[in-house]
């Protein structure tokens, strides 16, 4: 795995989305906590929108499986 890039950044969504930890319906006009995380090594790619709940358990420590949509 060559030269990986993560990066967490508040992305309010304009459309429908699934959080990628919990599954919660983001409504687009009450979205006021959401974080896109995106992975990019050399090979692979992927980002997760995360709702602030997920968001805030994976940066206090806890572990987050990621499921649901995620894009390239």
């Amino acid at each position: 795995m060559a030269n990986p890039t993560i990066a967490l950044r508040h992305d309010p969504s304009h459309d429908s989305h699934l959080c990628s930890g919990c599954n919660a319906d983001f409504i687009p006009s009450e979205d006021s906590g959401s974080r896109r995380l995106t992975y990019r090594s050399d090979t692979h790619s992927f980002a997760a929108l995360l709702c602030g709940g997920c968001h805030s358990k994976w940066s206090h420590g806890s572990p987050l499986t990621l499921k649901g949509p995620m894009t390239a």
